[in-house]
């Protein structure tokens, strides 16, 4: 089941109310979902705790591996401006706003599953499925979330999205 967060909540990811004037999206435009996908992974305990782990409730911990594989799922985090419920016009959510939501995203996942053995590890925007025109022209007709798999590196448990 997705998560539901908000933009608003954290800090300087939404352009002030004057700044946020934007072009209108084109016909032929699919605007980006609102929606960022996190890559967690298994983990272990390394080795004894540190001595101040009762104050810092830091863990010794590495990435758990299955013939060599680090092991991982996929969690797909709806995001939502908040400001819109306070009459707000609705601000487009695009890439910049994607990756600067995921910086804060990734501690705050794992802060909030310290009791779980999975850590973040990466975190993935929405990628354009694009057609390209006779005329050299580009469009975006649809919008991909990207999934857990990582040749060579990631085994991927079931999606928590599908």
């Amino acid at each position: 089941m997705p998560t539901k967060l908000t933009l608003a909540v954290m800090a300087g990811l939404l352009l002030p109310l004057q700044a946020a004037a934007q072009s209108p999206i084109p016909p032929h435009m699919v605007p980006m979902p609102a929606a960022i996908v996190l890559i967690v992974c298994k983990t272990v305990v390394a080795g004894p705790p540190d001595q101040n782990a009762e104050y810092t409730k830091a863990e010794n911990r590495e990435w758990a591996t299955e013939h060599a594989m680090m092991v991982c799922r996929r969690e797909e985090v709806q995001m939502y401006d908040r400001a819109v419920d306070g009459g707000a016009d609705p601000q487009a959510f695009n890439a910049q706003r994607c990756q600067r939501s995921a910086m804060m995203l990734g501690p705050q996942w794992d802060a909030s599953h310290q009791s779980s053995s999975y850590r973040f590890w990466r975190v993935a925007c929405p990628v354009p499925i694009v057609r390209k025109n006779e005329d050299g022209s580009e469009d975006i007709i649809a919008w991909k979330l990207p999934d857990c798999g990582h040749r060579d590196t990631v085994v991927c448990e079931v999606d928590t999205a599908i």
